[in-house]
């Protein structure tokens, strides 16, 4: 039986009030257990595609669908619940100051699940070791070096076992040693059904992963185009 479709952005525009999006038509259908590599030369516009597919950004025209429910048709807590299904790497502003890499890693989990917090703590300790971390890193994000920000990003982005991987340059601009752990994670997470949409700069990249890869496309000013590589 043919996989469900879990995100369906069909003939959306997005709003004029976006600065970072081309004002063109997106479509993007990504079945369960299917892996998107989208490059993307321009930082903004990636994280802009990012926010529409989590039903961030306005549309003047079409839909964005996840789950088969339109994101501008619910509201809270319904909303806020749909996202927690999400998991999300972010190339910039991801961390709260105020509060340990440790709590910004474990408090989307915590607000959107019944697992008991130790089996979550657990199971955030399994995902640092597995990126290279001692630890549930308790400074601030101020504090920490960037590299371990990288691996603790990935560690919020997998932890509860998201429907949805969001990723944007995940391990990019980092030391090479995050690829093959973040590669062996989303082989784990595709087989158990999630779907992966990740930035890229450059496809090269992913080349160890390519037999994973249902779509390779390109975000650009003319929108969103599938790429045939050779």
């Amino acid at each position: 039986m043919a996989n469900k479709i879990l995100l369906d952005i069909h003939e959306a525009k997005p709003s004029f009030d976006e600065n970072y999006l081309p004002p063109v038509t997106f479509n993007l259908k990504v079945k369960s257990g299917e892996c998107v590599i989208i490059e993307s030369r321009d930082p903004e516009t990636a994280t802009a595609f990012a926010d529409l597919c989590s039903g961030m950004i306005a549309l003047r025209e079409g839909k964005a669908l996840f789950k088969g429910l339109d994101w501008f048709e619910l509201k809270e807590p319904r909303l806020s619940a749909l996202r927690g299904s999400i998991g999300r790497v972010f190339q910039k502003n991801g961390w709260m100051e105020m509060y340990s890499v440790a709590v910004n890693i474990l408090l989307p989990s915590l607000h959107h699940t019944r697992i008991h917090e130790d089996k979550l703590v657990d199971q955030a300790m399994i995902l640092c070791h597995k990126f290279g971390l001692p630890g549930l890193p308790m400074d601030t994000s101020r504090e920490v070096t960037m590299i371990d920000l990288a691996r603790a990003s990935c560690v919020r982005a997998l932890l509860n076992n998201p429907d949805l991987l969001l990723l944007e340059y995940p391990a990019e601009g980092s030391s090479a040693e995050l690829m093959p752990p973040l590669l062996e994670m989303l082989n784990v997470a595709q087989n158990r059904g999630a779907s992966i949409i990740c930035f890229t700069r450059q496809f090269s990249l992913w080349n160890d992963y390519k037999d994973r890869v249902t779509h390779w496309m390109r975000l650009q000013e003319k929108g969103l185009t599938s790429i045939r590589l050779g």
